[in-house]
């Protein structure tokens, strides 16, 4: 498993949600996804391997994302004037987009 196209793919597939979902303002996420991803790539990179190994499943794989739901801050969507609701909304379609993409990578 290539960790880094993974996290390249997740960073491009959750920027392109982004800029469907909120326009031009969906662009002003990228620095605090590229913290998110900085902050979560060690913990994503073994719990995607304890994954395709079969060692853990998707409900605990689910579990482990949702569990790090507070690190993704979305300060710039908040400043834009998007609501709280909305962001919150978002960062769950992106834990959604993670465990997706990790899922895919086994099936």
């Amino acid at each position: 498993m290539d960790f880094e196209k993974l996290l390249k793919e997740l960073k491009e597939e959750i920027i392109t949600e982004a800029k469907e979902k909120f326009g031009n303002e969906g662009k002003l996420i990228l620095e605090d996804l590229q913290a998110y991803l900085d902050s979560s790539k060690e913990k994503l990179k073994k719990w995607s391997t304890l994954f395709v190994e079969g060692l853990i499943d998707k409900d605990e794989l689910e579990w482990l994302l949702k569990s790090q739901k507070d690190l993704l801050v979305m300060r710039a969507l908040v400043k834009a004037g998007v609501n709280s609701i909305k962001a919150g909304h978002f960062k769950n379609k992106i834990i959604s987009i993670v465990l997706n993409k990790l899922v895919g990578m086994v099936i």
